[in-house]
């Protein structure tokens, strides 16, 4: 089953957003230089648009329809996030081409640990972050 996930870089070793007490996710670029960047790691993405929104669908894998990708801003704001919807594989190829260490859950409030899961894989048993471990699921 894939899930809706936010992918982010922020500083190792954060638990939950809900348990921030301050911003810690990094800036990743312009909306328009997030698209770039993923353009660069996934091909065949096919794009819609908004004033307010990027929406990117594409095969992975063999998987025509393997993921779908939005981006929220306008195009020369900062975004600080990737919101994806997709199955561990593709989610890995995002982190690690862009430098990302955290899979976030909103939902659930849930860190998710795409590199630790099975390409098919129910990640219930492969979430929330105890502060030890973190790392783990950092790529690089």
């Amino acid at each position: 089953m894939p899930f809706r996930l936010s992918l982010f870089r922020a500083v190792e070793g954060l638990g939950p957003m809900r348990t921030w007490d301050r911003e810690h996710r990094e800036p990743l670029g312009s909306r328009e230089e997030v698209r770039a960047d993923l353009e660069r790691v996934l091909s065949g993405l096919r794009w819609r648009s908004s004033d307010r929104m990027l929406f990117a669908s594409g095969p992975f894998d063999g998987d025509e329809h393997a993921f779908e990708i939005s981006l929220f801003g306008r195009p020369n704001e900062t975004l600080m996030d990737i919101d994806v919807y997709s199955r561990p594989p593709a989610i890995r190829a995002i982190m690690s081409g862009l430098g990302l260490n955290y899979c976030y859950a909103p939902e659930s409030d849930e860190l998710y640990f795409p590199f630790e899961a099975d390409d098919g894989a129910d990640w219930s048993s492969h979430h929330e972050l105890g502060k030890e471990g973190h790392d783990e699921a950092n790529p690089g």
